[in-house]
């Protein structure tokens, strides 16, 4: 065995990837970078320790290509389930890391059916399927509560998860995150530590889970669908956005297009809160602001005249 996974002196992150790199051809399409640094690795998973990792923990790590994270995260004790597309890096792992604790798949992440048990997802994700996987971890969370998600990510992206600089980084990514997790940037990663080397800087984001009890299931769908139109229309004030909002949008609702805009203009009416939100753009508001628009919007009746 070749990859170091028992406690003591691990093997660099940067010889395995030069062993690896020598016998596999990268593919770009699948957004093969490796990391040959070994603090962003150090740094994940001492994150995700901080949340419960640890031996009674279950990890899914999409995309391990060379097993440096993987090799990372086995020494902590946890089960990993490891979900690598590339048949290639799946040859690789399967003859340096072998681990009893190691559940190895061949397969794309984003459609098969993760493991019921989940408690963590820890992962340096190909940039090109960012979005659709932080998708899928939201909805797992929802049935299935997460205790802690670390992943490696383009800086620019990660930015807009954690929201870092108001009002530029606010965006629905950031939003829809914002109801399930507290996101933080555990690290800035610059594009040196990686091999192949790619065009852009990267980020160590980390996310804990946080209830907001006090958003309903109903309030989710409707602040999300909101903070989507209305961030699709940056430069437009939210009242305009808001006044062509199409058909999927309202009916969240459950109202007719005429309602709804007899809905808006009541609430222009008898709300100088509602007025004043209206006035703004989107990137102005933060998430608590997303809620109290929602809630606005769906208790027209209750507002003071």
């Amino acid at each position: 065995m070749s990859l170091s996974i028992a406690r003591g002196e691990p093997e660099p992150p940067s010889k395995i990837v030069r062993r690896y790199l020598s016998a596999i051809k990268t593919d770009r399409s699948l957004g093969q970078n490796f990391l040959i640094n070994e603090t962003p690795i150090k740094k994940s998973v001492e994150f995700s320790e901080t949340l419960g990792l640890g031996k009674r923990s279950n990890v899914l790590e999409v995309g391990p290509g060379p097993g440096t994270l993987t090799s990372a995260i086995l020494n902590t004790g946890a089960d990993v389930t490891a979900i690598e597309i590339s048949s290639d890096a799946c040859d690789f792992l399967a003859t340096e890391l072998t681990h009893p604790n190691l559940c190895l798949v061949n397969g794309d992440a984003l459609a098969l059916q993760w493991p019921d048990n989940l408690t963590h997802v820890i992962a340096n994700i190909p940039y090109g399927i960012s979005s659709p996987i932080l998708s899928k971890i939201q909805d797992y969370h929802q049935n299935s509560p997460l205790q802690g998600i670390c992943l490696l990510v383009q800086r620019e992206f990660g930015n807009r998860m954690a929201m870092k600089t108001p009002p530029k980084d606010r965006g629905p990514l950031g939003i829809s995150l914002w109801l399930d997790f507290d996101c933080s940037i555990v690290m800035e990663v610059p594009r040196s530590c990686f091999r192949p080397q790619p065009e852009v800087d990267s980020s160590v984001i980390g996310l804990k889970p946080i209830s907001r009890d006090h958003i309903s299931d109903k309030e989710r769908l409707s602040i999300k669908g909101l903070a989507s139109w209305c961030f699709g229309r940056r430069r437009r004030k939210i009242r305009n956005s808001l006044r062509s909002a199409p058909n999927h949008v309202h009916r969240t609702w459950a109202v007719s297009r005429s309602d709804w805009i007899e809905r808006l203009t009541t609430l222009e009416g008898k709300s100088r809160d509602f007025t004043e939100l209206g006035q703004k753009r989107p990137e102005e508001l933060d998430p608590d602001s997303w809620v109290l628009l929602t809630r606005m919007i769906t208790h027209d009746d209750e507002l003071p005249v």
